[in-house]
């Protein structure tokens, strides 16, 4: 497994190997691997698209700040995120073993790869490539109600409503202000009251200390079941926040946090901020989503002016998981 460090990029490449471990045990080797210079894509790129031999992956060191690779042999390499991709490349083609990249190859060639996973086509087209309707994800529906169980327990709340909010911050053209803040917050309270439920909250490392005190000064205590947040350094699974849940309520942010609220097979409300400038690629993903009625979205302010609103759309929770799926083709691309 190799890893640019990057959250959501990690989570890809563990929601692979969560596919992968439901068909045959596997043991995991992380390694962390950095680019040295964000040039050095294109030397990168120019070689391993034109030349089907290349030095040694030892020499990967003078591209990469990177750990010893083992002198065991491993039997696939997996990473996700761009900067991994050339590395990933590189080893595979070396050491000629499997190897599975998850995300944008942007203009590496997909014959590199025994499986490209996306969410679009590749142009062109390629018989590596794999299209999946969502990302891969760590939260497993087999764990899923056992860990939301054992949350439940642990606070006391064996049959207490709870609803449950996955919290963002600025990233991917959203941006937050206080007011924001503020809002959601007092949205909080509405639906809190309006349907007689309590929350738990799980804020990431992209919420920062100030949206965490907005938000606190604004709650009603009484309507918080539980929470953790990032900078408190309480680790919490997430998949005991979602799988104590009724209902789940997401920021719209982050694609890792939108994808495994999807993956908790509860019914999942995505909330957006006053300021969105996101990709056109980013748009059209969530609007799948929508039109797939995956999510139902809403504007924090729209929806708290309007709280009736949440009646008016039919959310349809995943019958399945997507991981079973994937693990019944990564088993054919792979012959395992």
């Amino acid at each position: 497994m190799l890893s640019d460090g990057q959250p959501g990029h990690y989570n890809l490449s563990r929601g692979v190997i969560s596919a992968l471990k439901r068909v045959r045990p596997v043991e995991e080797h992380w390694l962390t691997v950095q680019l040295r210079f964000g040039l050095m894509r294109n030397l990168l790129r120019f070689f391993l698209n034109r030349f089907s031999r290349l030095p040694a992956s030892s020499w990967m060191r003078l591209f990469y700040v990177m750990p010893d690779l083992s002198a065991r042999r491993c039997d696939l390499i997996v990473s996700a995120g761009g900067k991994t991709s050339f590395a990933n490349a590189w080893l595979g083609r070396d050491i000629n073993v499997p190897n599975i990249f998850a995300g944008s190859l942007r203009r590496l060639s997909p014959q590199l790869f025994t499986v490209v996973l996306t969410l679009e086509p590749v142009d062109p087209p390629s018989a590596a490539n794999l299209v999946l309707d969502l990302p891969p994800s760590t939260v497993d529906d087999i764990t899923l109600d056992q860990q939301g169980e054992q949350l439940r327990q642990n606070l006391r709340l064996p049959h207490e409503r709870l609803y449950t909010l996955l919290i963002g911050g600025d990233g991917a053209g959203y941006q937050y202000s206080a007011r924001d803040w503020k809002q959601l917050g007092q949205l909080l309270n509405v639906l809190g009251e309006r349907y007689q439920i309590r929350w738990l909250l799980l804020g990431s490392r992209r919420t920062g200390n100030e949206a965490q005190r907005i938000i606190e000064s604004t709650v009603d205590s009484a309507l918080v079941a539980g929470s953790a947040w990032y900078e408190s350094g309480k680790q919490v699974e997430i998949g005991a926040y979602l799988g104590a849940a009724e209902q789940v309520f997401v920021t719209e942010d982050s694609m890792t946090m939108v994808t495994e609220a999807i993956y908790s097979r509860r019914p999942v409300v995505s909330l957006r901020p006053a300021s969105v400038a996101s990709t056109q690629r980013y748009e059209a993903m969530m609007k799948r989503f929508a039109d797939r009625r995956w999510i139902c979205r809403y504007s924090v302010s729209s929806l708290l002016e309007r709280p009736g609103q949440l009646t008016e759309q039919v959310c349809s929770p995943l019958t399945e998981s997507p991981l079973d799926g994937l693990a019944g083709q990564l088993a054919r691309r792979l012959q395992l």
